[in-house]
């Protein structure tokens, strides 16, 4: 009788691993944090819709005619470098309340950024979570087993045969909690933004921001993001560079805070797709959705080499 939602769940994630896209999104927060007792390791939640990202086990196994019928084993690690790619990583739960939100778009049993070795509980942010992982293995990796229960597994991904389905089917990203205030991002409307004149590689779009004191733009909030996307719509009309590279394990920034991404295209953290990014734009023109002009659609891997977007700079 369960074969059913299962195959549904099999074939979302299996849509999810071959657009490219992650399924993002955000947790509420109220009330607001006092930000000038911050403290990374809090149990606030930050409300923003680029925070998280549920990805789904890639190890897909397909019929004669290309539908979805299985899934292999996806161990945690492989796992967290496929969160480490996005510039995130797996997700530490630091209270009740961020557990049962933040399972509402993911699919179980899904691992998280938890582990226990013998009787040390660990997590991969060095934050105290919610509740370690525990399980007969010496080393217990953490996952999500229903809404709000965590629990703990094999850290191959291979779970016991009687559970269904009996391999870990997807992992739940987090954007890492910035280290200081600074980096909370943002009145972006107070920030000074301006576009080079022309394409540039990146290096060269990063040498044109420095020459004005600025640095190539490093997005830090939705409200950010949003911003970018109506200038881009009501003045720019081009695709920029963001400041951000990847180093072989994940991205780092041009002022040294974690950014967000909406990956749309390629697989990001891959250096055949490009070790730079930049953001993708598209023309519209569909009267009767009420839909026209230049639209920002995400961020794509790009090569660092390649001189086809313009440098985007900004002033804090």
């Amino acid at each position: 009788m369960r074969a059913e939602p299962i195959r549904n769940v099999l074939t979302l994630f299996a849509l999810v691993a071959s657009s490219g896209c992650d399924v993002i999104y955000g947790l509420e927060r109220d009330p607001p944090p006092e930000f000038e007792n911050y403290d990374r390791c809090g149990s606030f939640l930050f409300d923003e819709p680029l925070r998280y990202a549920s990805i789904g086990n890639p190890n897909v196994v397909v019929d004669g005619d290309g539908n979805p019928i299985g899934l292999m084993p996806w161990s945690w690690d492989d796992a967290r470098t496929q969160c480490q790619q996005r510039g995130m990583d797996l997700a530490v739960f630091n209270d009740q309340r961020e557990l049962g939100m933040g399972a509402e778009d993911a699919a179980w049993p899904y691992w998280i950024g938890q582990r226990t070795i013998g009787t040390v509980a660990e997590t991969v942010d060095g934050c105290p979570a919610l509740t370690a992982p525990s399980s007969l293995h010496a080393i217990a990796c953490g996952m999500v087993t229903t809404a709000n229960e965590i629990g703990g597994a094999s850290c191959d991904g291979q779970l016991p045969p009687m559970m269904e389905p009996n391999v870990v089917i997807g992992a739940l990203c987090e954007t890492p909690r910035p280290d200081s205030i600074a980096c909370l991002g943002q009145n972006p409307a107070a920030v000074e933004y301006f576009l080079s004149d022309s394409t540039l590689t990146y290096d060269r779009a990063k040498a044109f921001c420095a020459s004005n004191d600025a640095h190539l733009v490093v997005v830090e909030t939705h409200e950010e993001w949003l911003h970018l996307s109506k200038r881009t719509k009501t003045e720019w009309e081009k695709p920029f560079w963001l400041g951000s590279r990847f180093d072989g394990t994940t991205w780092k920034t041009e002022n040294d805070c974690f950014g967000t991404y909406s990956w749309t295209g390629g697989t990001p953290g891959t250096p055949a797709n490009g070790s730079c990014v930049a953001s993708k734009v598209r023309v519209v023109d569909d009267p009767e959705e009420g839909l026209s002009g230049t639209v920002l659609d995400g961020v794509e891997p790009t090569a660092c080499s390649e001189p086809q977007s313009f440098a985007l700079c900004e002033i804090d």
